[in-house]
């Protein structure tokens, strides 16, 4: 027995690591003197103001303006207890929403002890809005959903 899992191991390996040792250098191509050394520190795209940065202060793009509206959106629906059965919110349970959400919703997919299996974020939203608001599940691609989702995420960008 011991021997045919060997057998399968070393096939597996053998169709998995052949077509890795076939491909060609991605460099091999490219001459010393087409390479040009003097503006590493530049980025790769931009508009002017990206290439006059300097490499130590971080080029920042802009903030979409309906990224943002979605933000403003999640932020309202957070504090909204329609959402559940019209008594709790979800700022009833996270009243400091940085201190106790920033971060964690990127964590996701994760095991979930209460719902006994993997969840990913769609799942941790409707477990608490159905479990402590007593409310309704929102589908994965309700815009309420997608608004919370965005204002979950925003909590844990850096200032």
């Amino acid at each position: 027995m011991k021997r045919w899992v060997w057998v399968l191991v070393g096939v597996w390996c053998g169709l998995c690591l052949v077509p890795a040792w076939t491909q060609d250098d991605p460099g091999a191509d490219i001459e010393p003197d087409q390479v040009n050394l003097e503006n590493l520190d530049q980025p790769l795209v931009g508009g002017a103001s990206a290439a006059t940065s300097t490499p130590d202060r971080k080029v920042e793009e802009p903030a979409d303006p309906r990224l943002e509206e979605f933000i403003a959106k999640g932020r309202a629906l957070f504090s909204e207890p329609k959402l559940g059965n019209g008594e709790k919110s979800c700022l009833s349970c996270h009243s400091d929403p940085v201190a106790s959400l920033g971060g964690k919703i990127q964590t996701y997919p994760k095991y979930s002890k209460v719902a006994q299996t993997i969840i990913n974020q769609v799942h941790q939203i409707n477990l608490c809005l159905t479990k402590p608001m007593k409310g309704q599940a929102l589908a994965a691609d309700d815009e309420r959903m997608t608004a919370l989702i965005a204002y979950l995420v925003s909590l844990g960008r850096p200032e």
